[in-house]
């Protein structure tokens, strides 16, 4: 099994790939990472051997790359990490994360749909090579806030999208991209929306980081 894994010199990124290569022998990984002020090359070096892992310094954005990659290694799953994420950042720069987090997100599927793609059904529409995957690592800030003064309150896979800042507009418009690829062209696909993660690695300007070291 081969998988492209987006911005895996990254916080989650990092920890997703070590787990993956720890826990599964049959795995071949390919990590495209940009290496901007968030990745950290040295976080995964230990992992990278060329044979199991291999590095690809490279931008999502980059239509031509990614083509040569799906190309070169015929990948069954992509998993993108690969994001702007910080929301400060975002309310300086709201362009950079639109650029990135939405343009890169389609590109990747642009390039999954020119790969995976097999020919077309008796309906017209496409079909695609068995066992194929895109996965799209989101966030849920793509819900908006919950009132501080009502911890009975959650979100859930039916809560509707309700952004509140350049980043978790950029992402939940990721989303929608996924799901209308899925939806316009039959891509397999899944999200996953994750809540405050923490843990090895993690950039320090991160809330729980940045507490821990002014803790020190």
């Amino acid at each position: 099994m081969k998988v492209l894994v987006t911005g895996a010199a990254g916080f989650i990124g990092a920890n997703y790939i070590k787990h993956i290569l720890a826990k599964h022998d049959d795995v071949k990984l390919v990590i495209l990472d940009a290496l901007t002020y968030a990745g950290n090359l040295g976080t995964i070096a230990k992992d990278i051997d060329d044979e199991r892992c291999i590095f690809v310094k490279g931008d999502i954005c980059d239509r031509v790359l990614a083509d040569e990659l799906f190309a070169k290694f015929k990948f069954d799953y992509v998993v993108n990490f690969a994001a702007e994420s910080h929301v400060d950042r975002s309310i300086e720069n709201p362009q950079l994360f639109l650029v990135t987090n939405i343009l890169g997100t389609q590109n990747l599927l642009g390039a999954a749909r020119r790969a995976w793609v097999t020919g077309k059904d008796e309906n017209g529409y496409p079909t695609w090579r068995k066992g194929v995957r895109y996965h799209q690592v989101s966030t849920d800030e793509v819900y908006g806030d919950l009132p501080l003064d009502r911890p009975d309150l959650f979100f859930t896979e039916e809560t509707p999208i309700h952004t509140s800042s350049p980043y978790s507009s950029s992402k939940a418009g990721a989303d929608l991209l996924v799901l209308a690829y899925h939806r316009t062209y039959g891509l397999p696909v899944t999200i996953s929306r994750c809540s405050n993660n923490y843990g090895p690695y993690h950039f320090p300007e991160k809330l729980i980081p940045l507490m821990i070291a002014n803790a020190l």
